[in-house]
């Protein structure tokens, strides 16, 4: 619901969002989500990170600038960017006004100018850029391989001796100060500050640990830090000192610190990997992947509060905030079947190979001495009994511990029906009830008496109610059992449903997880919960309330929310549907797969938070502390790309004439989940209405008329806040000449003066031929109904090849679809593209090409089927083909077909990129047709499968 809300006020443009936070200062530094960015780039060393107004993050890399936009890392070198004179990037910043500055290591400095790069005149004998900033002023700081150059008003000046600076050093960082100045790092000599002017240098004399200065930053104090070769320090009342909450990094290289927005501070001492100094505390984490063992170059605070982390030698990384922690440790295995608190307090976990472990933040350990007494390492249920012994069950029976650690296990020879058990619950006439593969037993003390009637049963779940039934949920349907009686419970058994887990509501009702999705036992009526309620075929595994109103369940789609209000209206038939709120990988689970088919594969602790055992670890659910990201995206169209080249992107650009392909390229630049990230687009004067994208980011229209377009695109976050002013591109398609209105109007007065001069012939004659005028209308209409007849076959016809053209084809799909629509019939459409054609025209010329075409025309329509399928020249070098009852597979075998006839034409071709002769590229797609689709929705999944066929190296066919 709250989701809702959200993307409702975005929606009405209501009240402003909360500012962004930082990521969250009670959380663990390896509980967040890290993305780990390494092959995606041209070289492993990110000296530095920007992030435009557009919300485009920039990296500075020895292999070239790169630029993200939550997707692709592209890279700007000398051979995409000839004005770049050195491919080694050093520094990037980015001004409120959005204009980029790129340091380079021996090419001066250069100013990002639309797509291109300028360069930016310095001081003679400056080479190298290693640091840039904006002070409050708007003047732009470097540090160079010559000194400190201050840039004001489009005029460079290096600062010298003159200016109070030291003499030449080598300056390792630079910030701006928020009241003014800079502060720069001077390795061997200190910290030089500059305000109105005025120089300042400070050395050990004034508090420094050491005058090897690596690293600069400002805290949202204000406050200036320092990292050196002997810790940290900062700023205060004129000199520096040490914080003595950082005395473990007192004798640490600090090569990189970073103050977020609200006012933690990130250290990358040597070889401690990542630490975070919060108001509470200082957290220290080694065991990223990647991270370990690395030097931190770079850090940067995005706009959403995203922290991104250049290193030496691994690349970049992200730590974002996630909806769910997923909690992991140094085990044997981390999928996690069990999880149970114990009356202690103590969180216990079981796992599929690695025994127990218990959860010590911010990780899972081992439980080492109990493993060391279990019979099996594969766990799958955890208890407690009254007097506080804790249960388990595995693959090899039942072990109970006793308060002091010692164990007894059960098994086949003390009376256990099975040996893999699967369940627990509590027995009101005392001990211990066990379910297992091979039935229901209690466990009192010593004595196992195994419950007679279920013999044989593959028990996944037990519940014993207050009125002493015990609720048995079986792979093959529901059971109770009370004095001595096995029944359905007053149901039918739900055969062949499995039943997974038992949630009793505070009302009487019994809420059951099954294999189908949520059941509701009341009163004896089972009430299914299944595709109304967003389950379609998606098994529940685990019922939790979170005390909030809504319920929790583990599932194989991952773990989901559901309000237990929506579940009432949807009870009462006040709502025809409803669909849960799932997370996944994208929410921050390492695996969207909850494990389940035995009793406790979740749990709500005591504190209110959830744990939910998955395929990788488990997920810690806290609903108080779920932050929504309210931020709406910013919205970019980065690339337009007609008939294969790309083109600048400019508002009302004339394209053509003749254009046949246009590609878009867009970026919603949300990076907390970027997989989540989710488009909807809009060409008006074409599309009636918006399509929805889902997490692609291209566009493809073909053959479109001439005429005045408007390209709109519109992004969501990870929580489905969207920016609905998006982005927008105008542009204009040229008419060919035959297509232009002056052309179009002369035909048109040709035709009526041809009508006119008719019809005044007609009436000169009118008199003295009106005897003859009679058999000769006669003879004349019957001369243009077979004229007609003739000019619609014609007209159906595309001239050059002699099949079909675009107009019949379109005529024919239209039929055909209300066709197959009454009947309930599958149908193929094919979408065929000859290779590299344009370079068989420049090479060849175009009466050849002409020749070639009708050729390829050839052979696709003697490879149909026969005189139902219809084989269309669609436009240019592309082909459609119709196929009428056709499903996926044979449509796939006619396109090999026609694969195979054109490679067999072997029409030379010296220019192709894909063979010494033409070919074909083709995109399948079949559907059953509808009313709720459409013919567009068909061909729209042809192209695309067209354009993957293309991509994937041509002359081929891929079915979508």
């Amino acid at each position: 619901m709250l989701r809702s809300v959200l993307v409702a006020c975005a929606l009405l443009g209501g009240a402003a969002a909360p500012p962004v936070q930082a990521l969250d200062p009670d959380r663990a530094i390896g509980q967040f989500t890290h993305a780990w960015y390494e092959n995606q780039l041209p070289q492993g060393t990110v000296l530095s990170i920007a992030q435009r107004a557009d919300g485009s993050i920039w990296l500075a890399t020895y292999g070239g600038l790169v630029h993200h936009s939550g997707a692709e890392f592209d890279t700007i070198d000398p051979r995409v960017a000839p004005e770049l004179k050195s491919s080694a990037i050093t520094a990037v910043g980015a001004d409120p006004d959005g204009t980029l500055w790129v340091g380079t290591l021996n090419g001066g400095l250069y100013r990002r100018n639309g797509r291109g790069l300028e360069p930016v005149p310095l001081p003679e004998g400056i080479e190298s850029v290693f640091g840039i900033v904006t002070d409050r002023d708007g003047a732009l700081w470097l540090t160079t391989n010559a000194g400190v150059v201050r840039i004001e008003q489009g005029q460079a000046r290096l600062l010298d001796t003159r200016d109070g600076f030291p003499p030449r050093g080598f300056y390792r960082a630079i910030v701006a100060d928020p009241t003014g100045g800079v502060w720069i790092a001077a390795d061997g000599l200190g910290v030089v500050r500059w305000q109105a002017g005025q120089v300042q240098v400070y050395d050990e004399a004034q508090g420094l640990p050491t005058q090897a200065v690596y690293s600069l930053a400002i805290d949202a104090r204000g406050a200036a830090w320092v990292g050196t070769q002997s810790g940290p320090a900062y700023f205060s009342e004129g000199r520096f000192r040490r914080d003595p909450r950082l005395a473990s990094l007192d004798d640490r290289r600090i090569y990189s610190l970073y103050g977020d927005r609200d006012g933690n501070l990130w250290f990358a001492p040597l070889d401690m990997g990542l630490c975070r100094l919060t108001a509470t505390r200082l957290d220290c984490n080694n065991s990223l992947d990647g991270l370990r063992g690395e030097t931190v170059r770079s850090m940067f605070e995005d706009a959403e509060g995203n922290l991104w982390i250049g290193t030496t030698s691994s690349g970049l990384h992200r730590l974002s905030e996630s909806k769910l922690i997923t909690v992991t440790g140094d085990l044997a295995s981390n999928a996690v079947r069990a999880v149970h608190q114990d009356d202690a307090g103590v969180l216990w976990v079981g796992t599929d190979g690695g025994g127990l472990a218990r959860y010590d933040e911010p990780a899972l350990v081992p439980a080492t001495a109990y493993n060391a007494r279990l019979p099996s390492q594969l766990v799958r249920a955890i208890a407690t009994d009254a007097e506080g012994r804790m249960w388990v069950a595995g693959t090899e029976g039942v072990t109970r511990f006793a308060t002091d650690g010692t164990a007894r296990n059960f098994g086949l020879d003390d009376g256990l029906p099975g040996t893999i058990a699967f369940a627990f619950a509590q027995a009101r006439a005392g001990g211990m009830w066990a379910g297992t593969l091979q039935g229901v037993a209690r466990i009192e003390g010593d004595q196992v008496t195994p419950l007679a009637p279920t013999r044989g049963d593959d028990t996944r779940a037990l519940y014993e109610d207050p009125s002493g039934r015990l609720w048995i949920g079986l792979r093959s349907g529901l059971r109770c059992h009370r004095d001595g009686v096995l029944d359905r419970c007053g149901t039918d058994g739900l055969p062949g449903t499995s039943v997974f887990a038992f949630h009793p509501a505070p009302n009487g009702d019994m809420w059951l997880g099954t294999s189908l999705g949520l059941m509701r036992v009341r009163d004896g009526v089972v009430t299914p919960f299944l595709q109304r309620a967003g389950f379609f075929g998606d098994a529940v595994f685990a019922i939790l309330d979170d005390g909030r109103g809504n319920f929790w369940v583990s599932s194989n789609r991952g773990i989901g929310r559901l309000a237990q209000a929506d579940l009432a209206l949807l009870d009462r038939s006040e709502n025809a549907v409803m669909q849960p709120q799932w997370f996944g990988v994208s929410d921050g689970m390492l695996n969207a797969q909850a494990n389940g088919a035995s009793q406790t594969p979740a749990w709500r602790s005591r504190d209110g938070r959830m744990w939910f055992g998955t395929a990788k670890g488990v997920v810690i659910v806290d609903p108080t502390r779920m932050r929504i990201n309210t931020r709406a995206p910013p919205v970019k169209i980065e690339r337009l790309v007609v008939d294969g080249n790309d083109t600048p992107v400019q508002p009302g650009a004339a394209l053509g004439p003749g254009v046949d392909r246009i590609e878009l390229q867009f970026a919603a630049m949300s990076y907390v989940a970027p997989a989540a990230v989710r488009y909807r687009y809009q060409l008006a004067g074409y599309d009636r209405e918006w399509r929805d994208a889902g997490g692609g980011r291209w566009a493809v229209y073909t053959n479109l008329p001439p005429g005045d377009y408007e390209f709109r695109v519109a992004g969501s976050n990870n929580d489905g806040v969207w920016n609905q002013a998006g982005a927008t591109l105008a542009f204009s398609l040229v008419p060919r000449w035959h297509q232009t209105p002056l052309f179009r109007g002369l035909m048109a007065l040709a035709v009526l003066g041809i009508v006119a001069a008719l019809v005044w012939l007609r009436l000169r004659g009118a008199r003295s031929r009106e005897r003859e005028l009679k058999q000769q209308v006669a003879q004349r209409t019957d001369a243009l109904r077979e004229a007609n007849e003739r000019l619609e076959k014609i007209a159906a016809l595309d001239a050059l090849t002699g099949i079909a053209n675009r107009r019949e084809f379109n005529q024919r799909l239209l039929q055909a679809w209300d066709d197959h629509t009454a009947r309930g019939a599958p149908m193929a459409v094919l979408i065929a593209d000859v290779d590299d054609f344009k370079a068989y025209n420049d090479s060849y010329g175009h009466l050849a090409g002409d020749s070639a075409l009708a050729a390829v025309a050839g052979a696709i329509a003697g490879a149909v089927r026969g005189s139902a399928d219809l084989a269309a020249r669609y436009g240019g070098e592309e082909f459609a083909v119709l196929l009428p009852d056709c499903n996926g597979v044979e449509a796939e075998a006619v396109a090999q077909r026609m694969l195979q006839a054109v490679r067999a034409l072997q029409i030379p071709h010296r220019a192709s990129g894909v063979a010494g002769h033409i070919t074909l590229s083709l995109g399948v797609a079949s559907a059953v047709p509808s009313n709720s689709m459409s013919p567009e929705s068909v061909l729209r999944k042809a192209d695309e499968a067209l354009y993957r066929a293309k991509a994937a190296g041509r002359d081929q066919v891929v079915v979508e």
